[in-house]
């Protein structure tokens, strides 16, 4: 477009000095054009009118060869051809990737998010179901608020096998250092066999000036599970044997809970939850006021109708409540449940599912 313009100029300015200049080529003579090939140079030389040559764009002339191509297929058939590419281009993706060496061929991939969503998505179903039951019915839910009272690891976690194995060996080539050239002076003496001895943690542990606390308590060996002095190397969580949530069955082993009130939000109704279950000497720290889960618990019509009243049911929404260390703990002469325990996550498990069966004791699985 360049060219073209400056050429056009270039014709007008001939035109303008015709009265003085003869030689000069008229605009009307003046062809433009697209230099092709080199056969061209001579054919437009011999043409009687002056025609300025101007190099096509590549570009340009990608397009032009597109639309020809274009003209040249129906719409159908460059549909078939574009669908043709893709199937080919994913071939050979298909055909790479199998030819790529990895360790993890054999093993197989993404096993626990299967099985959590093979029971999240009957679950999702499920409570829909019971919402569309109660909307059928009338009846609104009733509000119940739970806390999950949890205190935190003590101690760190006991090291696998493997881990073990890939420490050790890392503390031995640490006992190398660094080497640099012998010309620079910068190495130490030779080593000795003695210099590349790590020592294990017993040998550690027998040379402090002081005794660690044992990572195994008295309560452990004991079996004693009302004590916070337990478990020190996972989490344990508050549990209750109540009858509180009106179990036909009666009590069972549950999380702190109560109704929610009107005038009150639901974190307040899980602090409170708490301190009506097992005393307010508890100090508890609340990191969120969104709760952890919802679960949807249908009344049985055996229950009496004081209890029930004119509900179809409970949503009980789960508070996550971290244990304060400062101090406090069960106010045994404040206890209105039956009994508590500090309880692991899988005896948790257990305990739900021998009372309630399989399907809430993965609730609480996943939710703990």
């Amino acid at each position: 477009m360049i060219f073209r313009q400056a050429a056009s100029r270039r014709a007008l300015s001939y035109a303008a000095a015709g009265n003085n200049n003869t030689q000069a080529p008229l605009l009307s003579n003046i062809q433009f054009g697209f230099q092709t090939s080199s056969h061209n140079n001579t054919t437009s030389s011999s043409a009687s009118s002056s025609t300025i040559l101007l190099r096509g764009f590549s570009a340009a002339k990608k397009k032009q060869t597109k639309s020809e191509n274009k003209t040249e297929l129906s719409y159908q058939e460059r549909k078939d051809a574009a669908k043709q590419l893709r199937r080919e281009t994913w071939e050979k993706k298909q055909d790479r990737l199998g030819r790529l060496k990895t360790r993890r061929d054999n093993s197989p991939k993404d096993v626990k998010r299967t099985l959590f969503r093979s029971w999240w998505d009957k679950e999702l179903l499920h409570h829909d179901k019971l919402n569309r039951l109660a909307k059928k019915e009338g009846k609104p839910w009733r509000i119940r608020v739970a806390a999950m009272v949890e205190r935190l690891p003590v101690v760190t976690p006991d090291v696998e096998e493997w881990e073990r194995e890939y420490l050790d060996l890392r503390d031995y080539l640490m006992t190398f250092g660094k080497e640099y050239p012998a010309e620079t002076g910068f190495m130490f003496a030779p080593d000795k066999p003695e210099d590349h001895i790590v020592e294990s943690d017993e040998e550690l542990i027998a040379g402090l000036p002081f005794t660690p606390a044992p990572r195994e308590t008295e309560a452990d060996a004991s079996g004693d599970v009302k004590t916070l002095d337990r478990q020190l190397k996972t989490r344990v969580y508050l549990t209750i044997k109540s009858d509180a949530e009106g179990n036909l069955s009666g009590p069972r082993w549950t999380l702190p809970s109560t109704l929610a009130k009107k005038d009150e939000s639901l974190l307040t109704a899980a602090e409170r939850a708490v301190s009506d279950s097992v005393g307010s000497d508890l100090k508890l720290w609340c990191p969120s006021n969104a709760p952890m889960a919802v679960n949807l618990r249908v009344y049985n019509k055996n229950l009496p109708e004081s209890f029930r009243e004119n509900y179809f049911g409970e949503k009980i929404f789960y508070y996550r409540v971290q244990y304060d260390n400062t101090g406090g703990t069960v106010d045994e002469n404040a206890l209105k449940a039956d009994d508590y325990a500090w309880l692991t996550r899988e005896e948790i498990v257990e305990r739900i599912g021998e009372e309630r069966g399989k399907h809430q004791a993965k609730f609480f699985h996943y939710m703990l």
